[in-house]
């Protein structure tokens, strides 16, 4: 008797199971069917911002249906990362992301809500955005070039003030330091328009930062950008040498952003939204918005390239972080 009930719920749960499958399988080919929310952890406005929201709306193109950007700052871009933790994994909330949420956080947190590789399905790298060594222009006795910062440097020790804002920025700063054996100091500033200033002013030497806030300084010839701290040049300006080119190894430290979804994110919607985001990079309009704020396509742009950046970087940041006694908590 007990072997007949057993046999009769085996097959209602069957009869289920195939009605359930079907049903599931083509809401799943409906993706998607409404909007789709983008969390920024950043405020509106900014860089970050206004990048992702490039992005989104060319790939509300590609997959025909709205994205709707959600800005959640706040806490190291922590409160936009942990939204994305309470999504529900299908494919209607996505996370805009930067390099601090998922190779700088957890290092400079001794406790970390999240789990940079666990937590999260990696769905596309996007765009990168190389640090570079700027400095004053037009004026007597400007530098010219890197050598002759470090030549000064090297003359002074301790003398040459350089500015930095961004975590990443100060880790380039201290890296080409000790690449180029030189004992410069570090002058910390809460953000990138604030070093631009004291840079344009004279009130620092030099300074390690993205170039967005100094494109219309160099426009104006009152900036100059000497070199860039990545592994390839920056397409926007493609005459400005890496500090690799130039002999300083090792300092290759450039931010991305890329897209992320919650942990199970199917495959498919993985794919999709992959193929989106690349298509979306290689259209014209959107590299040449890009280049004005000192950004560009990422020289690839899928789900392993991201996954393989994150823990390239996680690898090589670490140690740096721990050696300069960075923490955040």
């Amino acid at each position: 008797m007990n072997v007949r009930r057993v046999c009769r719920f085996l097959g209602l749960a069957a009869a289920s199971l195939a009605l359930v499958l079907p049903a599931l399988s083509a809401a799943q080919a409906a993706w998607p069917a409404r909007p789709i929310r983008l969390v920024v952890p950043f405020v509106a406005g900014g860089g970050a911002d206004v990048t992702a929201r490039l992005i989104a709306a060319k790939l509300q193109e590609r997959l025909g249906q709205q994205i709707v950007v959600d800005n959640k700052p706040g806490g190291n871009t922590l409160i936009g990362a942990q939204e994305l933790m309470k999504a529900q994994p299908d494919g209607y909330t996505l996370l805009w992301s930067i390099d601090q949420t998922f190779v700088l956080n957890p290092s400079l947190y001794n406790r970390l809500p999240y789990d940079p590789r666990k937590d999260f399905a990696p769905v596309a790298l996007a765009i990168t955005s190389p640090n570079a060594v700027i400095v004053r222009a037009g004026v007597p006795g400007a530098v010219a070039d890197v050598h002759e910062l470090v030549k000064r440097a090297r003359a002074e020790p301790g003398k040459v003030n350089i500015g930095a804002a961004a975590i990443l920025s100060q880790m380039a700063l201290e890296e080409f330091n000790r690449s180029a054996g030189i004992q410069s100091t570090r002058v910390p500033y809460k953000g990138s328009a604030e070093v631009a200033q004291a840079t344009v002013a004279g009130d620092i030497d030099a300074a390690f930062d993205g170039i967005a806030p100094y494109v219309q300084f160099a426009k104006a010839g009152r900036a100059k950008i000497l070199a860039f701290a990545s592994s390839r040049r920056f397409s926007g300006q493609p005459e400005v040498p890496t500090l690799e080119e130039l002999g300083y190894k090792g300092v290759d430290f450039s931010v991305w952003f890329g897209i992320v979804g919650p942990r199970g994110l199917p495959p498919e919607i993985v794919a999709r939204v992959s193929e989106g985001v690349d298509w979306a990079l290689h259209q014209p309009d959107v590299v040449e918005k890009l280049l004005v704020f000192g950004f560009e396509p990422a020289a690839q742009t899928g789900p392993q390239a991201l996954a393989t950046r994150i823990d390239a970087d996680l690898a090589r940041y670490a140690p740096v972080i721990r050696r300069l006694g960075f923490k955040l908590d």
